[in-house]
């Protein structure tokens, strides 16, 4: 087995890694995260000989804003925060009907400003645009409503590494409370 691989992924979990392009180092850069990149895990497409699924997932780029795409990259990170087949119906649910949002380059540009130390007071890009992290955020909201308690920004305002933490936080404090 690879040091990062995940063998018991399943729909409706969450994925991230440093992710790619531009896009993705104004993210890690902005915001001191490892994590560029994040999305939510839908199907089991295939299997190799040597056992690396395919999966279908939901994800936002720079390229397409909100897509289905086939993913072979194995996660640096995997989080499930659903605990019955009802949330995670709900997070697939909400996940597929965000597909066709446009990118929300609203959002990277106010990573930028953090990058460069400019204050921009009431910046917000339309809900309706996505990075990555937002269309995950709403997904997972939409499967665990009690979330919302943990987040310290609107789904719309957050970025992979914020959302990284806070799903740990939140899974940390719903399965010892």
């Amino acid at each position: 087995m690879k040091e990062h691989e995940f063998p018991r992924i399943q729909a409706g979990d969450i994925g991230f890694d440093e992710g790619v392009g531009v896009s993705s180092i104004i993210i890690r850069m902005g915001t001191k995260s490892s994590y560029g990149h994040c999305w939510v895990y839908h199907s089991s497409v295939s299997t190799d000989a040597e056992g690396n699924e395919t999966w279908l997932t939901v994800e936002a780029g720079p390229r397409g804003g909100l897509l289905w795409r086939n993913r072979t990259r194995q996660p640096n990170k995997v989080i499930r925060i659903w605990t019955d087949q009802f949330e995670q119906a709900d997070i697939l649910k909400a996940s597929e009907k965000l597909v066709g949002a446009k990118y929300g380059w609203g959002e990277i540009f106010r990573i930028v400003t953090r990058i460069l130390r400019i204050k921009v007071r009431r910046w917000q890009d339309s809900p309706t645009r996505v990075i990555c992290s937002n269309h995950v955020a709403q997904a997972a909201l939409a499967g665990r409503p009690d979330l919302g308690f943990y987040l310290r920004f609107a789904p719309f305002e957050i970025w992979p590494g914020e959302l990284a933490i806070t799903l740990d936080a939140f899974i940390w404090d719903t399965e010892t409370a």
